[in-house]
């Protein structure tokens, strides 16, 4: 089935959906720029037990919900699935700005993660029916910049803003009363996700291409299995290298910022507006240029250039990204910033090219539901913990965390970058499976 929609309204779908996730990328990770506080009005909570709830309470229902959204997503309308799931997120997040009791926000955090479940294998299901096979790198590469710009808005808005609330007294609102200043924070940012919604119930969902089989609404679940362990080879060298490459990308954007507070002493103002800016400008760069670079790339013939890309980054990744927290100077490890940035910021994107490139229609929204319960999960659970429990028991000094993320930098790029070289021949062999369907 063709889909007929003007280049205008396709980039306006790309708009609004890389909107969406901009804004569940801030609703995530806005807790990570206002550690202190939180520590502080929970009752002198540990670095262990905040990085539970930047982490394991996020990412476990996410996780386990991700196969049956991605499931609903290959079956049924991925629009209204997105809405919902949008509205529902952004509720919780605000709902996070209510409580003031550490489990109370645990679990609000859990619901946090079930709307944004929804989100990744309904979008690129959804975007590999817009776009043509040539023009999907790009399209995914833009809604993949939005960590970059979630990220960069979450310290160019959150730093500042908490450092303000800070100096304020305790705003007090109806029905809640009087507030902490990340308790604002929250509900600030999580209110604009429920427009978001509106705007996603306006989009049109588009016909489904490339589908196995036209008589029948989906695959079993004993087909699926079957796909993926006909190709189990490419998914374990591949997914090993991404759970590494995800790791140590949420390692560093989860502690940057308190890195610089304790380490180099700068104000949550100072290092919010600079990471922030690097993030958003650098970030947006590495992902639209790394989708651009590899659509010309596959239009010369280079079939996998989405992985073969993301190769040669991790390769830039390893000295640089390894440098970055252990330099003396602190304008040092802004300037190991921009290329660490850079090169951290095509993964995203292609991986979800990649998927796509290689399953059938019916399969889209698993496959991404897939590589989000094998590689997300893991790497977004332990992520935030793995620092802080090496300077917290290895170190057993609060100012180690540059020293940690150094030598998990070491580790995590060694093994993504040998993963990546030896998956590519297998990843050739999927795409020359795929011409059977395509």
């Amino acid at each position: 089935m063709r889909n007929k929609f003007s280049d205008a309204y396709l980039w306006y779908v790309v708009g609004i959906l890389t909107l969406a996730s901009t804004f569940s990328i801030i609703d995530r990770q806005i807790l990570n720029v206002m550690i202190g506080p939180v520590k502080r009005d929970l009752g002198g909570i540990s670095d262990f037990q905040v990085s539970l709830i930047m982490g394991f309470a996020f990412t476990f229902l996410y996780s386990i919900l991700s196969y049956p959204a991605g499931w609903i997503a290959d079956r049924y309308n991925r629009r209204n699935l997105m809405a919902i799931g949008i509205a529902s997120w952004s509720l919780l997040t605000m709902v996070c700005g209510t409580v003031s009791q550490y489990w109370h926000l645990f679990l609000a955090r859990m619901g946090v993660g079930v709307g944004e479940a929804t989100l990744g294998p309904a979008a690129n299901s959804a975007l590999a029916d817009y776009f043509d096979a040539s023009r999907l790198p790009l399209a995914i590469g833009i809604m993949s910049a939005a960590p970059f710009i979630g990220q960069g808005l979450a310290n160019i808005a959150g730093g500042p803003l908490i450092d303000y609330l800070e100096a304020t007294p305790n705003y007090v609102l109806p029905v809640l009363g009087e507030v902490y200043s990340w308790q604002m924070v929250f509900i600030v940012v999580g209110a604009p996700g429920l427009l978001i919604a509106l705007a996603m119930w306006g989009l049109r969902e588009p016909g489904r291409r490339g589908k196995l089989r036209e008589d029948e609404v989906g695959v079993p679940l004993s087909e699926v299995w079957q796909f993926v362990v006909s190709r189990r080879v490419f998914f374990t060298l591949v997914f090993t290298a991404y759970l590494c490459l995800a790791t140590q990308g949420w390692s560093l954007f989860s502690w940057i910022v308190e890195y610089y507070v304790r380490n180099h002493e700068w104000t949550r103002t100072e290092i919010g507006l600079t990471y922030g800016a690097i993030a958003m400008v650098i970030g947006i760069l590495g992902s639209v240029l790394g989708g651009l670079w590899a659509g010309r790339l596959m239009g010369r013939r280079v079939p996998d250039a989405t992985l073969r890309l993301v190769m040669y980054g991790t390769f830039v990744l390893l000295p640089t990204a390894t440098l970055l927290t252990v330099v003396p100077d602190p304008w040092m490890g802004i300037a190991l910033l921009i290329p660490v940035t850079f090169c951290m910021a095509m993964p995203p994107g292609l991986i979800m090219a990649t998927l796509q490139a290689i399953a059938p229609n019916e399969l889209r929204g698993q496959m991404v539901a897939f590589y989000l319960i094998a590689v997300n999960f893991l790497s977004y659970t332990f992520a935030p913990s793995l620092p802080a429990l090496i300077s917290d028991y290895v170190f057993a000094s609060e100012l180690a965390l540059g020293k940690s993320i150094s030598i998990l930098a070491v580790i995590n790029y060694s093994i993504a970058s040998i993963c990546l070289f030896a998956g590519l021949k297998y990843y050739r062999r999927a795409l020359d499976a795929a011409r059977d369907w395509a």
